[in-house]
């Protein structure tokens, strides 16, 4: 019954709160006072109730109308589900009892399909068991095998009693034709037969023994080998490991020494000889005969896969996984062999590596050992060789050519041994380099340096032949460093490698010594040279005409003197030729720049002077014989040394038609300066302006090698005697002058 708007229901909390502003008031009434109160109130409650009914009473009746007619409407539905109950539980009832005769009939099809079945099988195994015992053909019958393994291991025909002994006699066949194909595969291998080792693996494929046969012939192959491999580690006689080729699978494994056993040997000696005698053939003749039965192997499984037949073995597989056992194998025999053993491997690590090497040559690069297997070993190795090397050093503070005899004798020997492999080349290469560079810090500090070693006035002192022998004994080392880098020259080339270039660069280091020992002799008589050409500005008459044109002049005969005595006193008892040869060109060279700069300089100069000069020219080539037999070798600088020759004879107008530029054999800054020799004294040289004396201006030259430099330097001379000019009111400029600065301008612009 509804008593009121919907909308306008109020929340408890707020009923509550008017309950109690309703009773508030009444609290201070008696209680009959309350009860009329409230009955009061209730009376209008009611009446309140009596006039919303009466306002609403339409939607009240609607309701009622609207709950009955849904009333119904459910009764009709309650009546119509009870009819499809009833319907259902009808089909249910007619679907059972088809279903269960169904279920009953394809149980006994069921069974007789079974029966059938087993009858088919029977007949089948039978029929297939009679054409094995008729045919003789070992490949037919693996494949009538084939087709019986199913039907040998079907549990159902196992109960039946009438083919027993078909069964037994099939399972019986089958064991003996693996058994005789296991013997014909080994022997198939052992005699390089492929067709026989071909359908040997066609009949374990027919017999799903395929991987498993695989397995065990990897298996046997390792077995003898680590047997070997015990053998040879045992110091037995190579006549223990060299068995008859039928000692594979099927033979019995004959008594042989235990592992870790210490063999019984008279001498170490004894012992290393048949060790390495035996491990040399388990290498290079077992390894190899296995190796070569594994390649037949692989080529019959690619004609297998050709005829059709499938398998999960993959013919490259066979191969990496023999040579990874393989490797597994010398791994661990390396890893736990004796002490002594391991002391043998170590110390002969090039002989093992040479059968290594060897074998892989054999078998054309077709197994190759990885160069981690031999690494342990190459510790004791590389040791062994350094304490040989070093003990050629050992105890000797000034090594000289016998000491280097011996080392380089050891060292070809160990270089010679380990060639055979890369790795182990560029490890004893290192430990040469080293040593080397041992050899030569002994030598370097016997060296003697200072005031003593470098005089080149008189004869060597006891300091300078010390220092002359230290050098030929580095040359000496150098020389043979090189020879033998020769002998072992096809051998380096065989094998692939820095070792070569890094002990041809570990020779720089005597290079580097010899060149200080004559760079402190070189300097000196640079010095002296410099000192003997600066002279000639004192030589006298000169600007005279009077002056003899012939012979040489008498700084000119000091400096032939000099050379000649300096060099073979001091320089040619170097054995080092080439460096010598190098040393006496870049004198020459020194010496013609020193000429031709304190030529270019000299002023006054008479035309007799001149002549005297040019002949001085012809002369120096003569005094630079000692130092440059053939003076073309120099190129550049002897051509400039005779242009000279012309250059100092020839007047200003001819000297200003010289070349300029980069094609130019002579500098314009030397043109220049003998421009200068030409001009009176008013236009002075540009060292004379600048307050220099002449050693000076050929150290400013030695400094700047800059042409520009140069030019800047002799135009600061030219603009000095410009401004003296316009001083003193000269009207006639110098007539060289004018020359000077036409070419001079020339050259500031061929400058780059």
């Amino acid at each position: 019954m509804v008593t009121g708007d919907p909308g306008v229901s109020k929340p408890p909390n707020a009923a509550s709160s008017e309950d109690d502003d309703f009773t508030a008031p009444m609290s201070h009434l008696t209680i009959g006072q309350q009860i009329q109160e409230l009955s009061k109130q209730l009376q209008n409650t009611t009446e309140e109730l009596h006039q919303q009914v009466r306002d609403k009473h339409g939607a009240l009746l609607q309701q009622a109308t609207h709950a009955g007619r849904f009333d119904a409407a459910l009764n009709t539905l309650a009546e119509d589900v009870q009819r499809v109950r009833e319907t259902g539980q009808r089909l249910k009832s007619q679907v059972d009892a088809q279903y269960q005769q169904v279920e009953n009939q394809t149980q006994v099809l069921g069974r007789l399909h079974d029966v059938s079945h087993l009858l088919r099988s029977a007949g089948t195994l039978l029929t297939l068991t009679a054409k094995l015992k008729g045919t003789k053909d070992v490949l037919r019958q693996a494949e009538l095998h084939f087709e019986l393994g199913q039907l040998i291991e079907d549990k159902d025909l196992k109960d039946i009693d009438f083919i027993q002994q078909e069964r037994a006699y099939v399972i019986s066949s089958g064991q003996k034709i693996r058994n005789l194909t296991q013997m014909q595969l080994v022997t198939g291998l052992q005699e390089r037969n492929q067709t026989q080792v071909v359908n040997a693996l066609k009949i374990f494929m027919n017999f799903n023994t395929l991987e498993k046969s695989l397995d065990n012939l990897l298996a046997t192959f390792i077995a003898d080998m680590e047997q070997s491999l015990k053998e040879c580690f045992a110091g037995n006689d190579i006549s223990v490991l060299n068995k008859s080729p039928s000692h594979s699978t099927v033979a019995k494994p004959a008594q042989t020494r235990g592992p870790g056993k210490t063999p019984q040997l008279t001498t170490t000696q004894n012992f290393r000889a048949k060790f390495w005698k035996s491990l040399h053939w388990l290498l290079y003749d077992e390894l190899y005969e296995s190796c070569t039965q594994i390649k037949l192997l692989k080529v019959a499984l690619e004609q297998v896969n050709q005829f059709g037949y499938t398998s999960e073995s993959s013919d490259q597989c066979i191969p990496q996984r023999f040579w990874q056992q393989v490797q597994q194998l010398l791994r661990k025999s390396f890893d736990e062999c004796l002490q002594h053993v391991t002391q043998t491997l170590q110390e002969g690590l090039s002989k093992l590596l040479t059968s290594a090497r060897g074998l892989e040559q054999r078998l054309s690069g077709e197994f190759q050992f990885d160069n981690e297997l031999f690494a342990p070993l190459e510790v004791g190795y590389v040791s062994k060789c350094a304490a040989n090397l070093k003990a050629c050093l050992a105890g000797v503070d000034l090594p000289g050519n016998e000491t280097v005899d011996n080392f380089i004798r050891v060292a070809s020997t160990e270089l010679s041994a380990a060639l055979i492999d890369t790795r182990l080349t560029n490890a004893i290469a290192s430990v040469f380099t080293a040593c080397g560079k041992e050899l030569c810090t002994k030598l370097e500090a016997q060296i003697k340096l200072g005031a003593d070693s470098k005089q080149v006035v008189d004869l060597p002192n006891l300091q300078q032949q010390q220092n002359t022998q230290l050098a030929n004994v580095l040359f000496y080392y150098k020389d043979s460093v090189r020879r033998m880098l020769g002998d072992l020259k096809v051998q380096f080339e065989k094998t692939p490698g820095t070792a070569r270039e890094s002990i041809a660069r570990s020779l720089e280091q005597a290079d580097l010594l010899i060149g200080t020992i004559l760079q402190q002799i070189m300097e000196s008589i640079v010095t002296t040279i410099s000192i003997i050409i600066l002279s000639m500005h004192r030589e006298p008459g000169l600007n005279t005409d009077r002056l003899s044109t012939t012979g040489a002049s008498m700084y000119m005969k000091e400096l032939q003197e000099f050379i000649s005595r300096s060099w073979s006193h001091h320089i040619a008892l170097f054995d080092d030729k080439q460096m010598t040869t190098k040393c006496g060109h870049e004198l020459a060279k020194r010496c013609i720049e020193l000429f031709l700069h304190n030529v270019s300089i000299l002023r006054p100069l008479s035309t007799a002077g001149r002549q005297r000069l040019k002949q001085d020219c012809q002369h120096m080539e003569q005094a630079l014989k000692p130092l440059c037999p053939n003076l073309a070798e120099l190129g550049k600088p002897s051509r400039l040394l005779r242009a000279m020759s012309l250059l100092i004879v020839q007047t200003p107008r001819e000297l200003v038609k010289q070349t300029i530029g980069e094609d130019s054999l002579v500098p314009s800054y030397i043109v220049l300066l003998l421009l200068f020799g030409h001009a009176g004294g008013d236009l002075q040289s540009p060292h004379t302006t600048a307050n220099w004396s002449n050693e000076r201006l050929i150290e400013w030259l030695d400094g700047h090698t800059a042409e520009r430099e140069k030019l800047e330097l002799i135009s600061g001379a030219l603009q000095r005697y410009r401004d003296n000019a316009r001083r003193k009111n000269i009207q006639q400029y110098d007539e060289v002058y004018p020359m000077m600065v036409e070419y001079f301008e020339q050259a500031l612009k061929a400058i780059p």
